[in-house]
């Protein structure tokens, strides 16, 4: 990273305190940031309520795979939790009041209580629509595409009907029964991984919900969902080591993982005027209630205009995730709207209250640092025997130069290795900015430092 992208992840880092979000762990800590900012996100209306400044709806979305035990481990007492609790909460009271009106309606003397406003709007639509005689405004084609596009009228005996935000499930077979009741726009879908075997059995399931093909109600309903995969015993390294047909679909997954895979980041210590990590999550479960009564009373509300116009820098991030792409693939599609997502999120805690002031900039760092420990991660995973072996070469190549100028020919041929590992490892530190070639020879910059976790280069071309 530039020491100017550095300098914007840090301050974001510290405005948010990540470390302490982490327990004292950072990357667990920004993981679970990352997750809080990205759920508010997934639980946005999906219908344009959410828009930029000149009224453009803004495409929010991201699946997560969250791999290790500590950030597991938070995101499960944090976020989860939080989502379930209230959409149980309201599940439970809109039964009891559906109960007490039904109640109320058996005792004649007693005016029935209201259960809310219900047009009868879709009625006359259809009336029109199915009359012989033509319609009084437009036409019938037009009618029935009103009727398509237009989401039906609702009172709280709807509501009760369709309560749920989030779905949680182990098994595929969970799923069917799960995926009913849902709130209109993308459910926020949890699965947990707990067996090697997980991966593959969600592959067709998990898939399918990620690209809206998951059929419910006869098929009359296709179901997309943002999902959050959570793995906390890392299973996924061995799923990532065996890569096939039934584990492709985790390439629609950003990776948060725990462990030094790099880049490093760090917090600015000069800059002290934050929250407590209580505090951040306090705003976050706030920021939660605040956008799942939108999807309550969505009509009733103005649009929610975004914190940040992401547009400014969405040139260079599609052509930042381009660059990562060979090294992940599937990560252009899982990471489009991340700059998006967590604007968006991060936004509405903001918007909590005063303190929490954070800049596109940041944003945008704290996204690349987030895709590029994805990148590693799988990186590491998969090709942990040739990465210790080109690291190994890279650190002895560093050393001989560290002896003053010396040939390429030379280097290969005193430390033993194929010449075209050699040569790698020179276009790596040079690369790198550790290292130039300078009248055939290869010397080291001055007051270069070998650190693989700083550098965001990765050490093999897969």
């Amino acid at each position: 990273m530039s020491s100017k992208e550095t300098q914007y992840l840090s301050q974001l880092l510290t405005c948010f305190n990540v470390t302490d979000l982490g327990e004292g762990d950072l990357n667990a800590g920004a993981n679970l940031l990352a997750t809080m900012a990205v759920t508010l996100g997934n639980l946005a209306p999906s219908d344009g309520t959410v828009i930029y400044p000149d009224g453009t709806p803004v495409r929010l979305g991201t699946n997560l795979l969250i791999s290790g035990s500590l950030s597991c481990g938070r995101i499960g007492d944090e976020v989860i939790p939080e989502i379930g609790r209230r959409q149980a909460n309201l599940a439970k009271r809109l039964r009891s009041y559906c109960d007490w009106v039904e109640e109320q309606k058996s005792k004649p003397s007693i005016a029935c209580p209201p259960t809310g406003w219900r047009a009868d709007a879709d009625n006359d639509l259809l009336s029109q629509v199915l009359s012989v005689f033509d319609p009084l405004y437009g036409t019938t084609a037009q009618l029935w595409s009103q009727i398509m596009d237009d989401t039906p009228a609702e009172d709280v005996r709807d509501l009760a009907k369709r309560p749920k935000f989030l779905v949680s499930a182990a098994r595929p077979r969970d799923l069917d029964e799960q995926l009913k009741r849902l709130r209109p726009g993308r459910p926020l879908i949890h699965l947990g991984i707990n067996r090697p075997a997980d991966f593959a059995e969600l592959a067709d399931p998990g898939a399918a919900l990620v690209a809206g093909s998951y059929p419910i109600d006869d098929g009359c309903e296709m179901v997309r969902g943002n999902v959050i995969l959570t793995d906390p015993m890392r299973l996924l390294n061995q799923a990532a080591k065996a890569p096939d047909e039934r584990t492709a679909w985790l390439g629609h997954f950003l990776w948060l993982t725990d462990g030094d895979a790099g880049p490093d980041a760090h917090e600015d210590a000069a800059d002290s005027q934050h929250g407590s990590a209580a505090e951040i999550i306090e705003r976050y479960r706030r920021a939660l209630s605040g956008v799942m009564t939108r999807r309550l009373d969505s009509e009733k509300k103005k649009p929610l205009m975004i914190y940040l116009d992401t547009r400014v820098a969405s040139h260079s991030w599609t052509k930042f995730l381009a660059e990562m792409e060979p090294r992940f693939p599937g990560i252009s599609g899982a990471a489009r709207n991340l700059p998006n997502s967590l604007v968006f999120g991060l936004g509405e805690m903001a918007r909590i209250a005063k303190g929490l002031n954070f800049t596109m900039e940041g944003v945008e760092a704290f996204a690349r640092f987030l895709v590029r420990r994805a990148v590693n991660a799988r990186t590491a995973i998969c090709h942990a025997s040739d990465l210790a072996r080109r690291r190994s070469q890279i650190e002895r190549v560093f050393r001989k130069l560290e002896n003053g100028r010396q040939l390429e020919r030379k280097i290969y041929a005193d430390l033993c290795i194929p010449a075209a590992d050699c040569r790698e490892c020179l276009t790596w530190l040079q690369e790198a900015g550790i290292a130039l070639r300078k009248d055939r020879q290869w010397i080291l910059m001055e007051g270069a430092q070998l650190n693989f976790n700083e550098c965001h280069l990765p050490l093999l071309e897969v």
